[in-house]
């Protein structure tokens, strides 16, 4: 992605004078692109390939994500307070 640079020596000088114009822009495809690289694909292909979570775990996941598809996942925030101060306390 590239961002071109919104300053140029016209708008500065049409501000210094009070008066805006307006600036012909470039239309875009209105898509963002996105290039990885050789290496980038081969890890991500792997990392797919490798399992490397437990059935456990995997159940887990599965049960959190349809819960938060299905609206009903609740934090536990009580937990995740304890965790924290827990954390804190051990340093």
């Amino acid at each position: 992605m590239k961002i071109d640079p919104i300053i140029n020596s016209n708008i500065l000088r049409s501000y210094k004078a009070g008066k805006v114009t307006p600036v012909a822009s470039e239309v875009s495809s209105g898509r963002d692109e996105v290039t990885f690289s050789s290496e980038a694909l081969s890890f991500s292909k792997i990392m797919r390939e490798v399992e490397f979570r437990s059935n456990e775990e995997r159940m887990h996941i599965a049960n959190v994500s349809n819960a938060v598809k299905q609206g009903e996942y609740r934090i536990e925030s009580d937990k995740i307070a304890d965790k924290i101060l827990e954390s804190v306390l051990r340093r």
